[in-house]
């Protein structure tokens, strides 16, 4: 009797594991199928549904479409191979630059996604793309600081968050025009020059600088943000460096994807 339960019993966790084993099976299966469907719904939505077309001397045209994808391109598209913009993802930020030792890791960015778009020129004969954009832009992470900050001594190892307050950004990208496969022209970039203000502030608040010393932490934070505008003017190229060039690759891999007969009325 005794034997024979221990046997059901048996059984029973024996279904139980294969029940367990198929529902572990069919949820993979499931995952797969819904990411697949997720993918070609971005595609459907950002290369499919595409704004109006414009001539390219058509400025409020361009201004407006831009503006209808920018949170769609700044959400990301795995389908494109793009990353999100917002919240963007830095892995490290490192600066060597005027005595100052910084480095930067596990960054976000925050802020992308309501980039007002302030002018878009396509130029068909220089062939170059100008996209002029502002945002309030948001940068959080990890940082090691060690050198000197203008005229002041530094060191830190903490938290760190940027505020940059109407940070104005103009992108100037080169292009050539390229057939596809279907034989169609499509844009090609490879590199892109940037210029950039901040136009309203920036606000900068690290923890444990000077090894947590509070009087010395306080008149850094007030030094570096009653200077904000040398501070950004000397440095804010190279921070903002990785992300723009985040920000180029996103708009390199939808622009060649996208013939230039479906963007502009050429």
């Amino acid at each position: 009797m005794f034997g024979e339960f221990i046997y059901i019993s048996y059984k029973r966790r024996s279904a139980l594991n294969i029940e367990q084993a198929l529902s572990l099976v069919l949820d993979k299966k499931m995952g797969a199928i819904f990411y697949s469907l997720v993918v070609l719904m971005q595609v459907t939505a950002l290369l499919s549904t595409s704004p109006p077309k414009c001539k390219p001397s058509d400025s409020d045209c361009l201004k407006s479409a831009a503006q209808a994808l920018t949170p769609l391109l700044a959400a990301g598209m795995p389908a494109l191979g793009t990353e999100p913009l917002d919240v963007m993802r830095v892995d490290e930020i490192r600066m060597d630059l005027a005595g100052l030792r910084l480095n930067m890791t596990n960054s976000s960015i925050k802020g992308l996604k309501n980039a007002v778009i302030d002018k878009i020129k396509f130029d068909m004969t220089k062939k170059q793309l100008v996209i002029v954009y502002h945002a309030d832009v948001e940068l959080t992470g990890k940082y090691k600081a060690a050198g000197r900050l203008i005229i002041l001594p530094i060191s830190g190892d903490g938290d760190v968050k940027i505020e940059l307050k109407n940070y104005n950004s103009k992108i100037l990208i080169p292009f050539t025009i390229v057939k596809n496969k279907e034989g169609k022209d499509t844009m090609h970039m490879k590199e892109f020059k940037n210029e950039f203000d901040i136009k309203d502030g920036a606000h900068y608040s690290l923890t444990n600088l000077f090894n947590g010393n509070k009087v010395l932490s306080d008149s850094m934070l007030k030094f570096m943000n009653e200077n904000w505008k040398l501070l950004s003017t000397e440095f804010g190229g190279t921070l903002m460096q990785k992300p723009n060039k985040k920000i180029f690759h996103v708009i390199r891999k939808y622009l060649h994807n996208k013939p230039i007969g479906e963007i502009l009325d050429v």
